[in-house]
């Protein structure tokens, strides 16, 4: 009781941390939600559209290494897979006599992690 409360009259105490208690309980629910929508993302396959691309910039740098004027190569491919990718198309590029040839490609290219394993498994 203060000193300015009337005789008879008995003051309670205000309840302290209400609105401590509306905030830890936003903050568990987001924590909560957080967690369910980090497992569901951890059980996914994870999309490999970058890795489709890096397929077939692999495969190209590959065959590149065959021709005889690789500097004139323009690529028509597209790969399917995950993981193990399937790179199939065409290539145009000088022979050695300067005539434009259009071969056609396959090459199976690995991805694992950051590193990339290539095999060309046609080029006529």
């Amino acid at each position: 009781m203060s000193d300015r409360t009337p005789p008879g009259i008995h003051q309670t105490p205000k309840k302290s941390g209400g609105c401590l208690w509306l905030v830890l309980a936003i903050v568990l629910v987001a924590a909560g939600v957080g967690g369910c929508t980090a497992l569901l993302a951890a059980n996914r396959e994870p999309y490999d559209a970058d890795n489709k691309y890096e397929a077939i910039a692999q495969c190209e740098a590959r065959v590149k290494e065959q021709l005889r004027a690789p500097s004139t190569a323009t690529f028509d491919l597209d790969a399917t897979g995950s993981g193990t990718w399937t790179v199939t198309g065409t290539v145009d590029a000088e022979n050695g006599f300067g005539a434009m040839i259009r071969n056609d490609v396959q090459c199976t290219v690995i991805i694992e992690g950051d590193r990339a394993r290539v095999r060309i498994d046609l080029l006529e």
